[in-house]
């Protein structure tokens, strides 16, 4: 696994950013791979994507920016995810400061999920770069194009704030 971190090379600055998601049916993982394509368009970007399950607080503490996904289960995000910043919590003037941003799906109207992960990116004291994406339903293209928007947008304010 290669981490690069804010690190300046013949000009050219290297973030990385971490797209950390939680999905069963495979709804919540595809628009995490949309957010990681559109991350890895903007030269520099190198893209950490992990089901939260499979990631470590050193993922996060190590990435310069980060896209939280989950789906919406009973009007809150995955438990998984909501243990992930439990165990996170600790270290949160390590990543105080980050870039984030959040999507999350589901089968209503609700944007419940997406709520409940932006009240989290403001406790962690975490700037918020993008507007939260929200799929009811199956991802239509216009949600993956709206995620890759959300991923494209993250890591263009990632690669700006590493300049300065």
């Amino acid at each position: 696994m290669l981490i690069v971190i804010a690190n300046k090379l013949e000009g050219i600055v290297l973030v990385e950013v971490l797209v950390l998601y939680y999905s069963r049916a495979g709804k919540t993982e595809a628009l995490a791979k949309a957010v990681a394509d559109g991350a890895r368009s903007v030269e520099g970007v190198t893209v950490l994507a992990k089901r939260v399950d499979y990631a470590t607080v050193n993922d996060f503490i190590s990435c310069d920016a980060v896209a939280f996904g989950s789906p919406n289960y009973f009007s809150y995000m995955a438990g998984l995810m909501k243990d992930y910043f439990d165990k996170a919590f600790s270290v949160r003037d390590k990543v105080a400061g980050k870039l984030a941003a959040a999507f999350t799906d589901g089968g209503g109207a609700s944007n419940t999920a997406l709520l409940s992960l932006e009240n989290l990116i403001a406790a962690f004291k975490l700037e918020k770069a993008a507007e939260g994406v929200f799929c009811q339903g199956p991802p239509s293209e216009e949600v993956l194009s709206a995620c890759k928007k959300l991923g494209e947008t993250l890591a263009k304010a990632a690669v700006k704030k590493a300049k300065k």
